[in-house]
């Protein structure tokens, strides 16, 4: 008994080392959001550069290196559609004096009864999330991104919000800057300081508990491609997607708060993410299926509209080129008409010319004769 008892002692501490482990690592229920927007950074970025945290946030939830991103002009622009989920057009947040025209996630969040943050690292562009004491936290445009998490960090920490929107530009400015080294350096920086705020959540015991998305708005590399990492709770682990684009957070982050996607949304929820039982599945499939029917309509309504659209400006190109050649055709008579008329002109300058000189002539001779005659009868 002496020499098995402490070997008995040692596989017990460590199956219950091993239980607190799993216990530790297991998803709690979700209380609480942190979508962050790293504006400039791209799937080159991503790959090429030493992003470990976002990496290893990646391998622990569901990631797709290749997320389609918008190519828009404006911060405000790509933000808006970010936490809409629709397109600039539809609503029409394009610069900081518009009003959005569409729902948001800070709306529905509201809705809920629950607090959102949106902490704006671009300076103020970001103003139209304001909409109550303890709603936007704007930073300055020059401060790091280090800073701007440390911010978002003491407003949680205050606060507790639900959602936390936070918005980082220090990739967007390496990337103006031209400077491939100095582009991935920074991207490398940005992940350092999302690496410690993601210690501070773990620290304040808020890391398990909360659904994390990382990604970039808008476009900035040809490819049109930027990473997009979620985690947390009720997601798959470890899991790759394809073919999503960045308007899917929205509906994917709706489904799994239980709440109705944002009116206009166009984005689709990232199903093959997602943690559902069978009957969630089909009843899933099945609304994806009458949103497919719904937007084939609108397609190809839209279509239609086109087509009567491209007819119309066709039958006025027809019409205007037949009028520029009726334009041209008078053109032409009036030319012609023109130069038969400095024709005859010349004509009867020469007709009139040639009177002149036989008349001249005739009075020359009529001269000569004359002073011939008066020359005899001298």
């Amino acid at each position: 008994m002496k020499h098995w008892f402490p070997g008995l002692m040692l596989t017990l501490v460590l199956t219950l080392s091993a239980g607190i482990g799993s216990a530790a690592a297991e998803p709690q229920p979700l209380q609480h959001i942190f979508i962050i927007s790293v504006d400039g950074l791209n799937y080159e970025g991503y790959v090429s550069a030493p992003v470990h945290n976002m990496k290893d946030l990646a391998g622990e939830g569901v990631w797709d290196e290749k997320s389609m991103a918008l190519q828009v002009d404006t911060v405000e622009a790509a933000e808006a559609s970010l936490l809409t989920g629709s397109f600039p057009q539809d609503h029409q947040h394009i610069t900081v004096k518009d009003k959005i025209q569409t729902e948001t996630l800070c709306d529905i969040v509201s809705q809920m009864g629950k607090k959102y943050a949106v902490i704006d690292g671009s300076g103020g562009k970001l103003q139209a999330y304001e909409k109550g004491d303890k709603t936007y936290y704007q930073v300055t445009g020059s401060e790091s991104d280090e800073r701007v998490l440390e911010q978002a960090l003491k407003v949680f920490k205050q606060d507790r919000p639900f959602l936390s929107y936070i918005y980082l530009n220090d990739c967007r400015h390496a990337l103006l800057s031209l400077d491939e080294k100095a582009y991935y350096e920074t991207v490398k920086e940005c992940d350092q300081a999302l690496g410690r705020f993601i210690n501070s959540l773990r620290q304040e015991d808020a890391y398990y508990n909360s659904l994390i998305v990382v990604t970039s708005a808008r476009s900035s590399s040809p490819s049109n491609n930027v990473p997009l990492i979620i985690h947390g709770p009720g997601l798959k682990s470890n899991t790759r997607i394809n073919n999503s684009m960045v308007i899917d957070v929205a509906p994917t982050v709706c489904k799994l708060i239980q709440a109705d996607h944002p009116a206009n949304s166009r984005g689709i929820m990232a199903v093959d993410a997602l943690l559902l039982s069978p009957e969630e599945e089909q009843q899933t499939m099945r609304k994806w299926t009458d949103s497919l029917k719904s937007d084939r309509v609108s397609a190809w309504s839209k279509y239609f509209a086109l087509q009567d659209e491209l007819y119309q400006t066709i039958y006025q190109m027809t019409s205007i080129k037949e009028e520029k050649q009726n334009i041209f055709n008078f053109v032409g008579e009036k030319e012609d008409a023109i130069n038969s008329l400095q024709n005859r002109i010349r004509t009867e300058r020469l007709i009139y010319l040639g009177i002149f000189i036989c008349m001249l002539a005739a009075y020359v001779v009529e001269y000569l004769i004359l002073k011939k005659k008066f020359l005899l009868f001298k």
